[in-house]
């Protein structure tokens, strides 16, 4: 149900814009002014339409996975909801970053607060685990 609350807010909008451009229109009653001024607010109008409904649906789905991160010293724990299948479920690290993806074109970026590498990974039931070493730690204890 919540999905149809956006696609109904984002209607009303365009509804009250298409409202003021026609009150526009009437108010200079078919003047060169009047069509101007109309055709501007018809192309913000749109404009700003395309742009809510693109931030709408990426909070969606950012919205309704979640993600936790842990640091137990030099150790990160991340545990994610990822959608799958299990063929589609995947990551890369590079330096700072850790690039989630998943099926029905999941993707998310996650910025970590130190370079890690990878120790381990599962993927159980739509639940990512995933443990990364500081590399920090890893350089200190291989010297």
């Amino acid at each position: 149900m919540e999905s149809g609350k956006p696609n109904l807010a984002l209607g009303a909008i365009l509804a009250l814009l298409i409202l003021l451009a026609l009150s526009l229109l009437l108010r200079f009653q078919r003047g060169l002014l009047g069509l101007v001024l109309t055709g501007i607010l018809a192309l913000l109008g749109f404009y700003w339409f395309k742009e809510l409904r693109k931030v709408v649906s990426s909070e969606r789905g950012q919205r309704d996975y979640l993600l936790e991160v842990s640091d137990y010293g030099d150790v990160i724990s991340l545990t994610a909801q990822v959608p799958g299948p299990e063929e589609a479920v995947s990551f890369e690290v590079s330096g700072k970053k850790l690039l989630l993806r998943g099926g029905r074109g999941f993707k998310r970026a996650v910025r970590l607060p130190y370079k890690v590498e990878v120790l381990s990974s599962s993927y159980v039931n739509g639940i990512l685990h995933i443990k990364l070493a500081k590399i920090e730690a890893v350089k200190k204890k291989s010297r």
